[in-house]
């Protein structure tokens, strides 16, 4: 983990309790996190520095993520290239199977398929139509707040979260 700036040591260990543990903050962390001696202010920025450093956690392995995606793709797409250069030569060779101790190589037949030729003259039996429902809460919020009634809905004032910079 990067740094924990100003916690005190007990937190630093609590930290990677909370960290061995999968994130999960247990009521017995939480019970120790409250009783760590530190002033209330002293607590809450270093708690505040420790969400920051997560937070730069969080984005770095957001950035693995991409990185490792982006991999992967490579991958899929040399495995589908090479199985398309193998099985064109085997074509061309005309050998329909390829034995060795370690894999087999065989050209089959895929199961029965449906090619669309032309949509618009498909029987109705066939088009399903799929409906979503969405509940538009930027419409919804806007229309609350100009003094609209909306029946099922109410606008709320009341709730607050915690903005760290």
């Amino acid at each position: 983990m990067a740094h924990l700036y100003e916690l005190s040591t007990e937190l630093a260990t609590i930290n990677d309790e909370i960290i061995s543990a999968d994130g999960e903050l247990t009521p017995d962390l939480e019970s120790r996190l409250d009783s760590v001696a530190l002033d209330f202010r002293a607590k809450s920025q270093g708690i505040a520095k420790w969400t920051l450093d997560i937070a730069g956690v969080e984005s770095m392995i957001e950035t693995e993520i991409a990185r490792l995606q982006r991999k992967k793709r490579v991958a899929e797409n040399l495995r589908t290239r090479l199985m398309a250069y193998i099985k064109g030569c085997m074509e061309q060779a005309d050998v329909p199977k390829i034995e060795s101790p370690t894999v087999t190589l065989r050209i089959q037949k895929n199961p029965p398929s449906v090619e669309i030729l032309a949509e618009d003259q498909l029987p109705a039996k066939f088009i399903r139509i799929k409906q979503i429902t969405e509940i538009d809460k930027t419409g919804m919020l806007a229309a609350l707040k100009n003094g609209e009634d909306v029946p099922g809905a109410r606008l709320v004032t009341e709730k607050t979260h915690l903005r760290i910079r």
